[in-house]
């Protein structure tokens, strides 16, 4: 019997099994998945999804959407010389499912914008960076209702990642660098109760990058270009500190989640020209309005 095989055959003795069969799946064909049709596949598995937990919301509940303001100052810098900083300004929102000893399933959306100024040599460079990220996850959560109640869910996901950098006036170039990979995200989420009102855990998430494009417009010579990097291992480090209120029967908390993210896309040789190492530093807080239901 196959490991896959075995897997499904265990999942069966669970009560959960349509949920992570179904997630499987989705799973599986996003891993496959190279084109921008993976952004309509992943909207119609989430709303098939959310069909599969409707009744067992009604069974055991332990779930909540949230939504709010996420703001990071950016650090980027090319090996040839051009650095650049800024802060980026935007929105995340999304939905949780986490239930003690039960399936963990997760799903959220970024959209951030905001101003880099730099040097590249003597000369000011000036550009508008987009971050665009939508992200599915499955996991396992293993908890304990005894002294700080410590909670743990290790999990695994797909999701899609879109970054656009357009230079604007004063530099002395006008390029679009547009950027976008799927990629696989394994990592966990933890907290611990201090108190009823107070918790405080730490998160970790790596992203490992499937297929990625990297295209360059507005060049007066070459028009549009084509390129590949060396795809390297990606990072995320995020301490959540949620206060649960008293409003509605604790049914509404806040949540402030400072983060350190790392990206780097490593050289490559390319045609007409090589892709340069690039890395992002990225240091910022995310604050959610949660609603637990």
């Amino acid at each position: 019997m196959s490991p896959a095989k075995a897997f499904k055959v265990i999942l069966s003795e669970s009560g959960d099994n349509k949920i992570v069969l179904h997630i499987l799946e989705l799973l599986k064909l996003g891993f496959t998945m190279k084109n921008d049709h993976f952004f309509l596949f992943f909207l119609l598995g989430v709303c098939a999804l959310f069909a599969s937990l409707r009744a067992d919301y009604y069974e055991n509940q332990g779930d909540q959407i949230f939504v709010g303001p996420e703001i990071y100052y950016v650090e980027r810098t090319k090996k040839a010389g051009a650095k650049q900083d800024g802060y980026l300004y935007g929105v995340r929102l999304g939905y949780e499912r986490i239930k003690k000893d039960k399936i963990y399933v997760g799903v959220d959306f970024l959209y951030a914008e905001g101003s880099m100024k730099g040097k590249l040599g003597e000369e000011k460079i000036k550009s508008i960076l987009t971050d665009i990220n939508i992200e599915e996850r499955i996991g396992y959560t293993l908890a304990s209702n005894c002294g700080w109640k410590p909670s743990f869910t290790p999990y695994i996901g797909v999701g899609k990642f879109w970054e656009k950098n357009e230079y604007k006036h004063p530099s002395p170039f006008r390029f679009h660098f547009y950027n976008s990979f799927l990629y696989i995200p394994i990592g966990f989420s933890s907290h611990l109760d201090f108190t009823d009102n107070f918790r405080m855990g730490i998160n970790f998430k790596a992203r490992y990058i499937l297929d990625s494009h990297h295209t360059i417009t507005h060049d007066s010579e070459f028009g549009k270009i084509h390129q590949k990097y060396e795809e390297k291992v990606q990072y995320r480090v995020e301490l959540p500190m949620t206060y649960f209120t008293c409003f509605s029967q604790k049914k509404v908390s806040v949540s402030l989640v400072p983060f350190y993210e790392y990206r780097h896309y490593g050289y490559r040789i390319n045609f007409p020209f090589d892709f340069i190492e690039t890395k992002f530093n990225l240091y910022g807080a995310n604050l959610k309005l949660l609603y637990l239901f």
